[in-house]
């Protein structure tokens, strides 16, 4: 239960982030490298999910396909308003650079005694969604004004 109380927070935190996209037709202040991230972490997750024990409860498929959905949006208004964002985080930080430390960290260290296994899903997914965060915690460190909505964005995704 404590990780579809996770993913309903982050649920939750994404379609305010999806509301404040859509109401202000900007991205200013957003990381693009961050939804990418967490748009692979959702499609990995819905690959394993299906092999834990989550799929025993009805919620867990609810919110699996509203999360997906709604990691879809976010991307699809990211490509749509990428003019209006202005700042980027270091290359070493885009997503082309954490996705693939996360797969390796999450093949080196996941729960399964099997050297290939589900469980290394599992895992790449938990290191995604960590590394995904730091391109949007040093972009809200390079700017000098952070948005309410989305410092409460970041602040939810931490909780989650």
């Amino acid at each position: 239960w404590l990780f579809l109380l996770g993913y309903l927070v982050h649920f939750a935190a994404s379609c305010l982030l999806l509301f404040k996209i859509w109401k202000y037709k900007s991205i200013y202040g957003l990381s693009v490298d961050t939804q990418l991230s967490y748009l692979f972490a959702v499609i990995s997750r819905c690959i394993w999910s299906m092999e834990t024990r989550l799929v025993e409860t009805k919620l867990a498929y609810l919110e699996l396909v509203l999360s997906t959905a709604v990691a879809c949006g976010l991307c699809f208004l990211c490509y749509r308003l990428y003019h209006t964002t202005s700042k980027h985080a270091d290359s070493f930080l885009r997503v082309y650079v954490t996705a693939p430390i996360a797969l390796v960290l999450a093949l080196f260290f996941h729960p399964g005694d099997d050297w290939m296994s589900m469980q290394i899903l599992v895992s790449f997914t938990m290191f995604q969604e960590a590394m995904g965060l730091l391109p949007q915690l040093y972009l809200m460190r390079k700017m000098h004004e952070v948005e309410a909505m989305t410092s409460h964005y970041v602040g939810l995704i931490v909780v989650a």
